[in-house]
């Protein structure tokens, strides 16, 4: 029950800190607008969160939550192309993405990418080098595409992935 309400407050207050980033710099954005907005008190906010990383904290677990709520609906398609379930699930967030961008907060959009694509999962060292020069490639693209305003389609950023692998192999066989 207490997790439900912990989460249940940090949602609200990840709204609140979404709502404000609309109209207002991300820096400019207090502790005490976000609880305003909110409608939480200041002694509340604290309880839950840390003041030096709570508005990434905000950002961050916003994006989370979303994600498990979008990826239920997709469970047998992220076995198969969690790549492309992500690349949905940016699009339909795409507001939000570019709002973190549109704030300079490339570092976090990155965390997020990463955690999208990694999870929870460790690798062996040997892998994760592999791993994270894919994922910063991924994020690359995706970075691009927030840039370009959203102009395409997911699968239509899909297919560009697609082919630059496919030219990488091509150019590698020569």
């Amino acid at each position: 029950m207490k997790r439900n309400q912990t989460e249940f407050l940090k949602i609200c207050l990840a709204d609140a800190l979404v709502k404000l980033m609309a109209d207002k710099p991300y820096e400019d954005i207090s502790v005490n607008a976000i609880c305003e907005k909110a409608d939480v008190g200041r002694t509340t906010f604290y309880r839950h969160l840390d003041y030096k990383s709570c508005k990434e904290d905000l950002l961050l677990f916003k994006i989370e939550y979303e994600w498990v709520r979008y990826a239920d609906n997709y469970d047998g398609d992220l076995e198969k192309d969690k790549g492309g379930v992500i690349l949905r699930f940016i699009y339909a967030n795409r507001k939000l993405f570019t709002l973190l961008n549109d704030n300079g907060l490339l570092a976090l959009l990155m965390r997020v990418v990463e955690k999208l694509m990694v999870g929870e999962e460790t690798y062996p060292k040997e892998l994760s080098y592999i791993m994270s020069y894919f994922i910063h490639g991924y994020f690359g693209i995706i970075y691009q595409w927030i840039k370009y305003g959203f102009d395409e389609t997911p699968e239509q950023v899909e297919q560009h992935m697609m082919d630059a692998i496919a030219s990488a192999a091509k150019a590698n066989n020569k």
